[in-house]
């Protein structure tokens, strides 16, 4: 027999639990008895965080003490997976193929502003409007993922499209490179966090046994997005220009991620629906308690809920939390966000610069193409690897990825010089093994935290990426730009490096969960 709680101090209303039931009683002081009153919990609440069903009083000051990151337990999901979870990871996945292949095309973009809009301002200034693009997606993240656990999933992406398609349209009537840093990069960012997030997140609520392969279908739009919107949109310059190309691109987004957000289902109760599933249960409680004072005779009765004579409510969740990060695993997670995305988007955004320009014999479909591959290889990759990673483990998976990913950028494209075909090789590698770091991140946050509040936590991790980004696509341009956009070493040990740096950092998380070596986690 314990009493419910929510991962704070404050206790639930309900005083007695079974362990074997989802009916909690609450006794009632009286002059004469009283029969306890049965309160029906909904089936969403089985899939809260496991420390909501532990004692204030019997946790530990270790690591499942809510004052210590006592979120953290990837074991609390429901089994039942159900065939709704499928609509779901296509609805994902077409909400991916929108928000990354926006983002993964922006070295078309960057391009298209060097060679004619904007052929006055450096790479260096060119790579900001890609990287707040991922930053606001990634950074705001932090604050969006809690939105969309508060709001649901479903009106979050639904703002979202509309947000990014404004933002592209705005893009379109831009003069300035400053107007660009807002429109394109804050302000779509902003919208594709809003999107993003919900559908990185929600096929994981779906799926326990197989979350790795369903994440990474998910995941997957994204590496087919850009398969499809990177040559689309080169097309496009030539035919309509830059800006109806972008309107046009603007109007696909409302075409694709608004339908699609209609099907999104969560099968954990928002905060919102929290909120007032627990007013009207207290509502509930006081007329009962009310009508039970009239039929004993009684004026005032006091309902005990612990030592307080009161009526108490579960506290509402917060819209934002960010006390996860006192957890040792989850922090180190973030870090590993961190230092992988100072080189993971320098690939997608500077070769095409090299294999598009002229002056390197290279031409605009030449460079497409390149790109073209890097995304279609990343979709595959993101699929293999986490199907993967439900037989090998999350952690070790992840760990393969980013290790294979900076041995490709060290080796192959070290090597590859101006030849094209050993830039393919880079790309299918390249693409197989970053790709799959996408799919397997949030796989890692479930282990660690759980599913109840997983836009939460993703969103979270990704603010890693945010800041890594936001470091390291800069670092690279202006390595570039060191010997006018000629030597590319640089930027490419650069790149490695940090890739590097982050596989250290999965190996001593690996290592804080399983120190076995070759164990599975």
């Amino acid at each position: 027999m314990s009493a419910q709680h929510d991962g704070t101090n404050a206790t639930d209303t309900t005083i007695v639990v079974d362990d074997s039931q989802d009916n909690v009683a609450v006794p009632v002081q009286a002059t004469t008895p009283v029969a306890p009153m049965k309160v029906h919990l909904s089936e969403d609440v089985e899939a809260q965080n496991i420390d909501e069903k532990i004692p204030e009083d019997q946790q530990s000051a270790g690591p499942h003490d809510p004052h210590s990151g006592a979120h953290l337990d990837g074991h609390n999901d429901v089994d039942n997976e159900q065939p709704y979870g499928w609509v779901v990871v296509a609805a994902a996945f077409f909400v991916q193929a929108m928000v990354i292949g926006q983002l993964n095309g922006f070295g078309i973009y960057e391009d298209r502003y060097k060679s004619h809009e904007y052929s006055t301002s450096s790479t260096f200034e060119l790579s900001w409007i890609g990287t707040l693009n991922v930053v606001g997606v990634d950074l705001i993240g932090t604050i969006t993922g809690q939105v969309a656990d508060y709001l649901g999933y479903r009106l979050s992406t639904f703002i979202g499209a509309i947000v990014m398609c404004l933002s592209l349209i705005a893009t379109s009537f831009s003069t300035k490179v400053w107007h660009l840093y807002i429109c394109q990069g804050v302000l779509y960012g902003l919208g594709g966090s809003l999107a993003f997030f919900p559908s990185l997140s929600l096929p994981s609520q779906w799926f326990k046994k197989r979350r790795g392969f369903a994440t990474g279908i998910a995941v997957a739009g994204g590496g087919l997005g850009g398969l499809v919107i990177s040559p689309v949109t080169t097309v496009l310059f030539d035919k309509v220009g830059y800006r109806w190309t972008v309107r046009i691109i603007a109007f696909l987004h409302l075409a694709v991620v608004i339908p699609t957000a209609f099907l999104f289902r969560a099968r954990v109760e928002s905060g919102r629906d929290r909120a007032k599933r627990l007013k009207r249960e207290q509502l509930d409680r006081e007329l009962t308690m009310a009508d039970q004072a009239r039929n004993q005779g009684e004026n005032k009765r006091s309902v005990f809920v612990g030592n307080d004579s009161q009526t108490t409510l579960a506290p509402k969740r917060k819209i934002l939390d960010f006390s996860m990060l006192r957890d040792k695993r989850f922090f180190l997670l973030v870090m590993v966000s961190f230092s992988v995305a100072n080189g993971y988007f320098n690939p997608y955004y500077y070769f095409p610069s090299k294999y598009m320009n002229t002056k390197h014999g290279g031409t605009a479909s030449t460079g497409s193409l390149l790109i073209g591959i890097l995304n279609g290889s990343s979709a595959i990759g993101r699929v293999t690897m986490g199907l993967a990673s439900d037989y090998m483990g999350d952690v070790n998976t992840l760990l393969i990825s980013t290790l294979c990913s900076s041995i490709s950028v060290l080796v192959v494209w070290m090597l590859a010089g101006n030849s094209v075909p050993a830039m393919v090789v880079f790309c299918v590698l390249y693409g197989f093994f970053s790709g799959s770091y996408v799919a397997i991140v949030p796989t890692v946050a479930a282990h660690l935290c759980g599913i109840s509040r997983l836009a939460s936590v993703t969103g979270i991790v990704y603010g890693g990426i945010a800041v890594g980004t936001l470091i390291g696509s800069p670092v690279g341009g202006a390595l570039l730009d060191l010997s006018d956009g000629v030597d590319y070493k640089p930027m490419l040990l650069w790149t490695g490096f940090v890739m590097v740096v982050g596989s250290m950092l999965i190996l001593a998380l690996k290592w804080l969960l399983d120190r076995k070596l070759f164990g599975r986690v």
